[in-house]
């Protein structure tokens, strides 16, 4: 069986955990400004057991233009954090991916 497609993965966590995410990130805005949910894929994980999520901000705005996570430093400079989150999954093979979502109930009423 092969491993699941990181987008589709990313997806369905986001589907699955909308408020959640969605409450967390429009806190986490309010307090520390633009950010991303991050959530963190166990290669494991028992159904029941629950992953804290984590928030990522930049610091450092000139080394994230230029690094590794330009396009997410893009992606939270240009979201609106009334209407929307940036969500983003490390995999167990520590490949990261991130978009941009918008669910229903927005983030500042979840």
């Amino acid at each position: 069986m092969s491993a699941p497609n990181p987008g589709s993965l990313l997806n369905q966590l986001v589907d699955t955990h909308w408020k959640t995410a969605a409450r967390h990130a429009w806190r986490q805005f309010e307090e520390r400004g633009r950010g991303a949910i991050v959530f963190t894929v166990q290669p494991s994980a028992n159904e029941n057991e629950r992953t804290p999520l984590k928030y990522l901000t930049f610091n450092d705005e000139a080394a994230a233009r230029d690094g590794a996570f330009a396009k997410l430093h893009e992606l939270i400079q240009a979201y609106d954090p009334e209407e929307e989150i940036v969500a983003a999954a490390v995999l167990p093979d520590e490949r990261t991916v991130f978009e941009v979502y918008d669910r229903e109930p927005a983030p500042r009423e979840a």
